[in-house]
């Protein structure tokens, strides 16, 4: 019932309704244009928007809608709505490419305090860091290129003086920012400039309920107090606060990730984002056999879906119930990218592919090179798919790859179908009359 209420709210919006209704016009405009007003019969063309629409609705009533400062959130990986970000996703300009670049982030250094036990930047070459005026040209792209979510990550990214000035210049632009911290660099003098520079969200690391637990895998004897005082703090504030949480096979078989979701509900936030252990940096020589199986990813899949049919927050958001093969699957080099702090664009903070440095090329250019490259979304994990792939071809593991070699793992690596959004809701937009 409360969700209905919520949906017909929303509906009543017309702050909400109107860019999809926009985008739909320019799609119908578009596609009449291009095929010459040869298009499949409406009878077909209503079947695979109804079942666009029923996939959709589906989702979004798993999901479940809160509020936060006046705008309905579905969690972190979508910008709230109404709001600037929310608008860009349909914005009709933004569609002229096979896929969307909907979101970067940006590792604005690889220095932190912390030293994590799944660290995806360890391995990583150390270069000349990127200056203050290098990330604003690289926000300005990116806007261009359509992003509406940017994370600012790092390393530890509130080590950097400049991090206001980068959210002011992609907030400013439309986007939905968010910063990523292990909380140990946080003080309320930061928080309140990134507030006024227009920071939506602050996710800070923590991976378990123990103090002395996480003092160790975080590698300093402040990390668990840290985050703590973060997490209230960012919630005092007003920001959308969310614990950034590794769940690895302990985790899962002890329950503590539930655990975590108390400790997010005393202290009153906002999500739980739950992130398999990943292939890579630290992690890079754990073999298949210690990854998370089956029967744990589907335990963490029916935890985000049964507490966000609750109602109420904190919400959930495990990364392998959004990027599952049944909704939008792995995005990364098409629908994502990451920078590193040395300028390389990457699939992801999780794939060490480098294709092209943004001081040697255009950022345009090289995105065009990597989506081509990755092809399309998929509907798996590419780098738990393909971890043995990138280590055969860089028997030092030293990473990122060149952008040869990067190039070479991803015309070798098996191609695969498309996500089911990406599937379902394509078809229903090629077949609109």
């Amino acid at each position: 019932m409360r969700h209905a209420l919520n949906m017909l709210r929303v509906l009543a919006d017309h702050r909400i309704v109107g860019p999809p209704v926009r985008l739909a016009r320019h799609l119908r405009r578009r596609i009449a244009h291009e095929s010459d007003g040869k298009s499949g019969s409406t009878r077909n063309a209503l079947r695979k928007r109804l079942a666009a629409l029923q996939f959709i609705g589906r989702w979004l009533r798993r999901e479940g809608l809160r509020r936060h400062n006046g705008q309905w959130v579905v969690n972190s990986f979508l910008p709230p709505f109404p709001g600037p970000a929310f608008d860009r996703m349909f914005a009709p300009q933004y569609f002229e490419r096979p896929y969307v670049l909907c979101s970067a982030s940006l590792a604005v250094t690889g220095d932190c305090p912390a030293d994590c036990w799944h660290c995806s930047m360890k391995n990583r070459r150390h270069g000349r860091p990127l200056t203050t005026a290098d990330w604003l040209d690289t926000i300005g792209r990116l806007l261009s290129l359509g992003t509406y979510n940017i994370g600012i990550t790092g390393g530890e990214p509130l080590l950097r003086n400049d991090v206001p000035e980068l959210v002011q210049a992609a907030s400013s632009g439309g986007a939905v920012v968010e910063v990523f911290t292990s909380g140990i660099a946080v003080t309320e003098a930061k928080l309140d400039a990134l507030r006024d520079a227009g920071l939506w969200a602050v996710g800070v690391s923590l991976d378990h309920t123990d103090p002395a637990t996480v003092n160790r895998l975080r590698g300093t004897p402040c990390a668990f107090d840290a985050a703590i005082a973060a997490l209230e703090l960012s919630r005092r504030k007003g920001f959308y606060t969310l614990i950034n949480a590794v769940a690895d096979r302990a985790m899962v078989n002890s329950g503590e990730y539930r655990r975590l979701y108390e400790l997010g509900d005393r202290l009153k936030l906002h999500e739980l984002r739950l992130i398999e252990p990943m292939p890579c940096g630290r992690l890079g020589t754990i073999s298949a056999g210690q990854l998370l199986d089956a029967e744990q990813i589907a335990r963490l899949r029916q935890f985000h879906r049964a507490m966000n049919c609750r109602g109420r927050w904190p919400k959930v958001c495990a990364f392998n119930e959004m990027e599952s093969p049944e909704l939008f699957g792995c995005n990364a080099g098409t629908g994502h990218l990451h920078i590193d702090p040395n300028g390389d664009v990457c699939p992801c903070d999780f794939v060490p592919l480098s294709f092209g440095n943004i001081r040697e090329e255009p950022l345009e250019t090289v995105y065009d090179r990597m989506s081509q490259a990755m092809r399309h979304p998929r509907r798996r994990c590419f780098i738990q798919s393909n971890a043995p792939l990138i280590q055969i071809h860089s028997p030092d593991r030293e990473y990122p790859l060149s952008t040869e070699l990067s190039m070479q793992v991803a015309a070798q690596a098996p191609a695969e179908p498309l996500p089911d959004y990406f599937r379902v809701v394509g078809e229903a937009l090629r077949c609109m009359p």
